[in-house]
This record gives structure tokens, sequence and C-alpha cells, in this order.
């Protein structure tokens, strides 16, 4: 009888003894999990967000003037053009807008493809801004200063700041505190190379019915 009971309170002892340990795993997996999930949902909103850009109708009337002004005449016109064309005030962020827009739709014409996303949505200060940071990275030169850049574009510090910060929107270039000099690296290895293409080089012209475009 003594045993008997004696194996009773060692079974229920075990049987106890294991739930806690079920209860403690399932807690470890729950605690471990939540965060992944979470920062999985984070990144999941924060990529929609960034690609369901939706376009108000003027932006809308940009994308169709460049759909339809693309490649006649070997134009390559960029949004900033556009803008003016349509009678679209100048804003950083509205051509920002637009601008992510063709980078994430490169299917919405055979320019986008063939010259690059970066050839349409840069304005020439910040072609040439990118080109100076290129350059110096490829040869292996300091990243200039801020004062550098400025004076190698002709442009006035606070311009060519606003020029690293919207290559900086396009993730063109990254923040980087140990490049020196202005603070900037560039964001993808493709960048370092680019000076063979014609990602940096236009040429501004007036058509012969007042359009004014770019051509590669």
């Amino acid at each position: 009888m003594i045993d008997s009971a004696f194996y009773i309170g060692n079974r229920r002892a075990v049987v106890i003894a294991r739930r806690w340990m079920l209860a403690i795993c399932c807690a470890v997996v729950l605690t471990t999990t939540l965060p992944v999930a979470k920062a999985q949902t984070e990144g999941q909103s924060t990529q929609a967000t960034a690609s369901d850009i939706e376009l108000s109708p003027p932006e809308k009337k940009v994308i169709e003037y460049l759909q339809g002004v693309w490649g006649k005449d070997h134009s390559v016109a960029t949004v900033d053009q556009a803008m003016a064309m349509v009678g679209l005030r100048a804003s950083d962020e509205t051509r920002f807008r637009i601008g992510q827009h063709i980078k994430q739709h490169p299917e919405l014409h055979l320019i986008i493809r063939r010259w690059g996303w970066e050839t349409l949505v840069l304005t020439p200060n910040e072609k040439l801004i990118a080109r100076v940071i290129s350059n110096a990275v490829r040869e292996q030169k300091p990243v200039p200063t801020l004062a550098e850049i400025a004076k190698a574009v002709d442009l006035s510090q606070s311009d060519a700041k606003r020029g690293l910060a919207m290559l900086e929107r396009y993730q063109i270039l990254r923040r980087d505190a140990d490049a020196g000099g202005a603070g900037y690296s560039l964001a993808a290895a493709r960048y370092v190379n680019w000076q063979p293409r014609l990602d940096f080089v236009f040429h501004r012209m007036t058509v012969s019915s007042g359009r004014n475009t770019s051509v590669n």
C-alpha cells in the first residue's frame, strides 16, 4: 500500500514537472517569436507604404506627359522638365513622389528600362553631386566635404545639401559616419562604376516646338 502510494505520488510529480516544462517552453517560444513577428509586420507595413504611393491627378498628368514624349527625338525628358511643362509647381516632395513611382514601375516605358530610373528622376545638380561622390569612391580618393561638393557643382552649400538629401531618399547615397567628408557613401556597389554608363550624362535642349527635353 505504501509502495503504491509512493508510486502514485512520484507519477503525479513527474506529470506536474512535465507540465511546468511545457509551460516554460511555450513562454520562451512566444517571447522569441513575437518580436520577430512584430518586426516582420512593421517591415511589411513600411514596404507597403513605400510601394503603394497613390499619385494625385496632377502627378499622374506628369507621368502621362512623360510617356507621351519619351523616345521622340531621342527624348529622355526628366520629371522636373515634365512638371514645368504641365504647369505643376516645382517641389522636391512632389518630384520625389513621381520619381518613386517611376522607380517602382519600370514597366511604364522602355526608356526607363533602357536608361535607368535615375536618369529620369534626378535633376542635373543631383546627377552632378552623385557623380562627384561616385568618382571619388571609384578613384579611391577621400569623400569630398560639403564645401568641396558645392564648389565642384557650382552650387551654394544649402543647395548641395538638398541634393545630397534627395540622393539619400532615393537610396543612391547613405549616411556614413566613417566615410569622412560630407558624411555619405554610395548605397550600392553598382553606383561605384556608374561613370561608363550614361546615367549621369545629360544634354538639355529645346526642340523646335518649344518643348524642353533631355537627350542621351
